[in-house]
């Protein structure tokens, strides 16, 4: 566990560069979608999503990001491909939340309700100033920007109550651009989902990178080895009956090249007679190596009727023996 955390750690460390231009990349095709667009809705948000996730995958993925993560270790073409298949069956989609403001009180109507405020405001506080104080142009000169202020402030007051923007869209609302501060703290919101998404991606990808090359790969010249071997197997499955001595010869010759021990001297089908079978003395180091039919003491004469298979001067399967017993 600590060496995994470690790995993770260094792999995190290096990658600093690419997880960084994962973010801008993505928040640039972000942008880049929606920038064209004047009315924004709620698809144009979905599609920009999109979008960039788009983006992030087809850089993750790629070979040199992959190489990347997995460190010092080389991957072949079928493992990245793996990897990329595995990230992709375990990838969630990354999430952007839309802008906190999207729409805003249209101008117009602002622009009509302080004009009739000042108007009303003057109508009404002018008389009443004139009737308590005796002082109307007071009146005209407060009533102006009281009731400007009074009724823009109910007009865009109004424009929050849903029931009427839902009943008079056209009248209170219009969609509101990504300029200045909205766009500003809109672009702080995408960069922080898309780095905790890349976060995410690239531990995973580390983590399915580590698996990866923990597993043993077909590389070595014992397995190669062992392919050719099988691959002649088969060929004397499909070879007829003249021709099996020179398979069976090449089969065994490929064996040895392999590592196979206990193959010496001509096989039993070239010579004219029934192979002997090999008799010797049992001794309890043996047991490593061969099975026994039977109880067998130390010191008992056995035959094998089964060899050990050899390989590299490794026991790969244990070979049979039995107890020679004694014809009286």
């Amino acid at each position: 566990m600590l060496e995994l955390q470690e790995n993770i750690a260094r792999i995190q460390s290096a990658t600093g560069r690419l997880r960084r231009k994962l973010v801008d990349d993505a928040t640039a095709e972000y942008f880049s979608t929606l920038d064209p667009i004047r009315k924004l809705g709620r698809g144009d948000f979905e599609a920009a999503e999109a979008r960039a996730y788009a983006v992030l995958k087809e850089e993750l993925l790629a070979a040199d990001s992959i190489a990347l993560i997995s460190g010092e270790t080389k991957l072949d073409d079928s493992s990245v491909a793996a990897v990329a298949l595995g990230f992709d069956g375990i990838a969630r989609p990354v999430r952007i939340p839309g802008p906190v403001v999207t729409a805003e009180t249209r101008t117009i109507p602002l622009a009509l309700a302080g004009a009739v405020g000042a108007v009303a405001g003057m109508l009404l506080l002018a008389p009443l100033l004139r009737l308590a104080f005796d002082m109307r142009d007071l009146g005209l000169l407060l009533g102006g920007p009281l009731g400007a202020l009074l009724t823009v402030l109910v007009a865009h007051r109004l424009a929050r109550v849903r029931f009427l923007t839902r009943v008079l869209p056209w009248l209170f609302l219009r969609p509101k651009s990504l300029r200045g501060a909205v766009r500003k703290e809109h672009e702080k919101a995408v960069r922080a989902a898309i780095e905790q998404w890349v976060d995410w991606a690239v531990l995973m990808l580390t983590v399915l990178c580590l698996d990866r090359t923990g597993r043993p790969q077909p590389q070595t010249d014992k397995d190669k080895a062992l392919q050719r071997i099988g691959k002649l197997v088969y060929t004397l499955h499909r070879t007829p009956a003249e021709s099996l001595p020179v398979v069976a010869h090449e089969l065994i010759q490929e064996a040895k090249n392999a590592g196979f021990e206990n193959l010496e001297g001509p096989p039993a089908f070239v010579g004219a007679g029934r192979e002997e079978q090999e008799i010797m003395t049992w001794k309890p180091d043996l047991q490593s190596k061969y099975e026994t039919f039977g109880h067998i003491t130390e010191g008992d004469q056995v035959v094998v009727e089964r060899p050990a298979v050899v390989l590299g001067g490794e026991i790969v399967q244990r070979g049979l023996v039995r107890k020679v017993r004694d014809r009286t």
